[in-house]
């Protein structure tokens, strides 16, 4: 019996409100399922970001926040912040423009302004978190659904400051 292969692409963009900040974003990823008609197959999903990411994990609030609403610092913010603290020195952050001509980072920056300043992110933090929270990543689709347990979700992870992410999910499969 032939099965007919099929790819379907989806591109969303986020808005995301704070560091730290998790949105659970498995509703898309279901819906993009739903719409390229896969029954088995993959789906993955991917950042076009360095400090932004996707994890599969709870969505709960003592887990992933939002710390500001809780009153405290909710689990996950507390692993990445004593993994990479924003508080420490990054070289990274060591910007080189007319402000500070002996700063050691002088590649990959935005444009100097009309006074030579570069305004870049303070975020040598941010990537190095990202080592622990990926940019991509594989589920499995099945009968045409997200293979995932009860308490599974795919989460977009921003780990710098608030800003627009994209995300791309790539569904492959039969039908």
């Amino acid at each position: 019996m032939n099965q007919e292969f099929v790819s379907y692409l989806d591109t969303r963009v986020y808005k995301t409100k704070y560091r730290a900040h998790f949105i659970n974003i498995s509703p898309d990823i279901e819906e993009a399922i739903s719409k390229s008609g896969v029954n088995q197959g993959t789906v993955t999903i991917q950042t076009h970001h360095t400090t932004c990411g996707v994890w599969i994990n709870e969505d709960e609030k003592n887990l992933i926040g939002p710390s500001e609403e809780l009153g405290y610092a909710a689990d996950l913010r507390k692993i990445l912040d004593n993994f990479a603290s924003p508080m420490n020195e990054y070289n990274h952050n060591d910007i080189c423009d007319t402000q500070n001509q002996n700063g050691k980072r002088n590649t990959h920056l935005c444009e100097p302004d009309e006074n030579g300043v570069i305004h870049e992110c303070i975020n040598g933090h941010a990537h190095a978190q990202a080592l622990l929270i990926h940019p991509s990543l594989s589920c499995i689709v099945k009968d045409g659904k997200l293979l995932k347990g009860q308490w599974q979700q795919i989460m977009l992870v921003e780990l710098d400051h608030d800003r627009e992410r994209t995300i791309s999910i790539l569904v492959q499969g039969t039908k």
